[in-house]
């Protein structure tokens, strides 16, 4: 595939994304509400840092692997570790779905040295997958070197769930012990933690290690912040992740059920000036390129339609059938704590070069799926639009 074209207008948007990173320790979105307080504490320390357009986010969910970046940079001998592995990165990945050339992967490498992670049965750590409740809190609780099993009775609070006999057991006994889950609401088990949420107990547990006591003893916030609904075309909703048709546990996923396409996992390029840097995520799932959901402007979300007949993975050709596609049809597309739901409005075939598709010509926010067209063929590319019509808070 040829992507001259596009991978010069990425490089004029990442230029400009990059001037405007975030340096202070204050977030626009965080200030006033329950969790300012710790971002600007972690922030101030470097532990965490902010979006490019200058949000904290402290409403959307975090994925496993960037819990763990913010858990190792609570402390000195865990940052130590990971900077030793940025330098001395194993070429065989510890997990079968880790890719070695990503920015988490010494941070895995030091999370499983430390006994942060174990990782699942099957050989997987799913390093994508939004971070539960019960998984923060033990994340948290073992590096103090707590949150080891064994414990039968659960303790209770009314700010967090627990269970007798279960595995996070002992670590939310312990997370209630040193007072690190905000009095207010109530966490529950099994639904992704927020940032904030997550943020605010990293920064009471930092508290404590830094003044050696046995239990986070500042001040409560007062005041009641209220998660903001987004909403397109009139549509407007809030719900949680399991009773929500669509939605996904993956940072960013698209679902199509027209063409029976489920919870399929979108990447953007770690390198996004080249062709093998474009192609790479494509051997997980589909390619993203631009803007992105609920922030406008042109969103393409790339994927095979073909292959070398030797290739067989099961991604080579997951765009194949995208000419189905009707129009009316929903597109669900998951990213950072949100369902967005996306309707069929037109098709097109231009030519390989043709880009003009992803001028912003200020319509506002359109989903593009993208792929080489016809099959077994790259003379041209088939583009199918589509608009948001409903976005889903999924916290």
């Amino acid at each position: 595939m040829s992507y001259r074209r596009i991978l010069f207008l990425l490089a004029l948007c990442v230029l400009v994304g990059f001037t405007t990173s975030v340096f202070a320790a204050s977030f626009p979105d965080v200030t006033g509400t329950v969790y300012e307080t710790a971002f600007s504490s972690l922030s101030a320390a470097g532990i965490v840092q902010g979006y490019p357009d200058g949000s904290g986010r402290p409403w959307s969910p975090l994925n496993r692997v960037e819990a763990l970046k913010i858990v190792l940079n609570l402390d000195q001998k865990s940052q130590s570790r990971v900077t030793f592995y940025q330098r001395n990165l194993p070429p065989m990945a510890l997990f079968s779905d880790i890719d070695q050339s990503a920015w988490y992967a010494p941070y895995v490498e030091a999370g499983f040295e430390l006994g942060l992670i174990t990782g699942y049965p099957d050989g997987t750590l799913r390093p994508a997958q939004l971070l539960r409740v019960e998984e923060a809190v033990t994340l948290l609780e073992r590096s103090v070197g707590e949150g080891g099993g064994g414990a039968e009775m659960a303790e209770l609070s009314s700010y967090i769930e627990n269970r007798d006999g279960q595995w996070f057991t002992a670590s939310i006994n312990g997370a209630i012990q040193r007072n690190l889950v905000m009095h207010q609401g109530t966490l529950r088990l099994g639904t992704a933690i927020t940032r904030g949420q997550f943020f605010d107990m990293a920064y009471r547990l930092k508290t404590v290690r830094a003044s050696g006591a046995t239990a986070y003893t500042g001040e409560e916030p007062q005041n009641q912040a209220v998660v903001p609904v987004v909403q397109w075309g009139g549509g407007q909703q809030t719900g949680n992740l399991a009773r929500v048709p669509y939605a996904s546990e993956k940072y960013f996923a698209i679902t199509m059920p027209t063409l029976g396409i489920s919870d399929l996992s979108v990447t953007h390029p770690q390198d996004a000036f080249s062709n093998d840097g474009i192609l790479s995520p494509l051997q997980y799932g589909v390619g993203h390129l631009f803007s992105y959901p609920g922030n406008g402007g042109k969103i393409m979300v790339y994927g095979h339609s073909s292959g070398y007949p030797w290739d067989i993975s099961q991604y080579t050709k997951v765009f194949r059938q995208i000419n189905k596609l009707q129009v009316g049809d929903r597109v669900y597309v998951t990213y950072s704590g949100k369902l967005y739901v996306y309707e069929v409005t037109f098709f097109q075939a231009v030519a390989s070069d043709d880009t003009s598709p992803f001028n912003d010509d200020g319509s506002g926010e359109e989903l593009i799926l993208y792929t080489c067209w016809p099959p077994d063929s790259i003379s041209q590319r088939y583009l199918v639009h589509a608009l948001p019509v409903e976005t889903i808070a999924l916290q």
